[in-house]
């Protein structure tokens, strides 16, 4: 009974557990506050709301994220693309740029730009591929046609071309295996699709009647675009402001391409000595243009007639 009364009469601290006198405001002990029974209750229920409060926040936080990426960033013939999608792609192709050219070539004003170029480019592909797979889809190819082998294979064949472990690819891809296989049996549809549909043989230049076809299937599709990236600052013709065709790109054979930028690196090369750069070629309807990039910026841009270039 004695020991009963005692222990009513005793209060346990909740920092080092030791019984103190009830009246006692500290422990004799630790020094530490000692806590009634109903402020350590409403501290409990504190800690339990303040964490749920947590929880809460943490998840809206993820919905809202994940709704904003899994939103459209461009629609096709009413087909989205995802921004999830677009960035993945982005962040594969940026790891891949990185590990060729070193980390610096995203950084600064330069690195701006040559990022902007990155994801316009990324945007257009995955734009033309949508295309593409509805075009095979409408002759009846599909992703599942293409046997598990022949990507397997596919896979086996890019390890040892470039010698790489499974590791090393992964790296190189910035991706999973998966996703590599993914992207295989998609061209793999597509390039079956453009073979034995409008490639056909006997019919002339390949890559002139691929241009050609693919403008046309481009110009009768619905494409919606939602976000803009910062375009390359180039020069244009004068015959762009005039209308002929607004400055709009379209394709241009393989053969012209590469004369066309031949002949540009050539001229650069005799004007400054500097060897170094890259060629950009671009179809605009009224002119082929062709802009020389050096350190990711425009220093010159120039037309091709077919025969010579000349500077805009």
């Amino acid at each position: 009974m004695e020991d009963r009364l005692k222990n009513i009469n005793m209060s346990i601290c909740s920092s080092c557990g030791q019984e103190n006198e009830t009246q006692s405001q500290f422990c004799i002990y630790c020094g530490n506050p000692i806590l009634k029974r109903g402020e350590i209750t409403f501290k409990r229920h504190y800690l339990l709301l303040g964490l749920i409060s947590l929880i809460l926040i943490v998840s809206i936080l993820f919905f809202v994220i994940e709704g904003f990426n899994n939103k459209s960033i461009a629609r096709v013939n009413g087909e989205g693309i995802t921004r999830k999608d677009f960035l993945k792609r982005t962040n594969q192709a940026k790891k891949f740029y990185e590990s060729r050219y070193g980390q610096n070539i995203f950084m600064g004003e330069a690195g701006k730009e040559n990022m902007n170029r990155l994801k316009n480019s990324i945007l257009d592909e995955m734009v033309t591929e949508k295309i593409l797979l509805q075009e095979a889809k409408k002759a009846g190819y599909t992703l599942t046609s293409i046997p598990e082998k022949e990507i397997e294979e596919r896979v086996e064949a890019i390890k040892r071309t470039y010698r790489l472990s499974n590791d090393d690819l992964k790296k190189m891809i910035g991706g999973s295996l998966e996703d590599l296989k993914e992207e295989l049996r998609t061209e793999l549809i597509i390039s079956k699709f453009l073979q034995k549909t409008v490639l056909k043989e006997g019919q002339g230049n390949p890559d002139q009647i691929f241009a050609q076809w693919l403008s046309k299937v481009k110009a009768n599709a619905k494409i919606e675009t939602f976000e803009k990236f910062g375009a390359l600052i180039t020069k244009k013709a004068s015959c762009c402001t005039s209308g002929c065709e607004g400055g709009v790109a379209s394709p241009l054979d393989l053969k012209t391409e590469k004369e066309a930028k031949a002949k540009a690196l050539e001229y650069y090369e005799n004007k400054t000595q500097k060897k170094e750069v890259e060629a950009k070629v671009t179809n605009y309807g009224c002119h082929i243009q062709v802009d020389i990039i050096d350190n990711g910026k425009v220093v010159l841009s120039l037309t091709y007639n077919g025969k010579e270039v000349q500077e805009i």
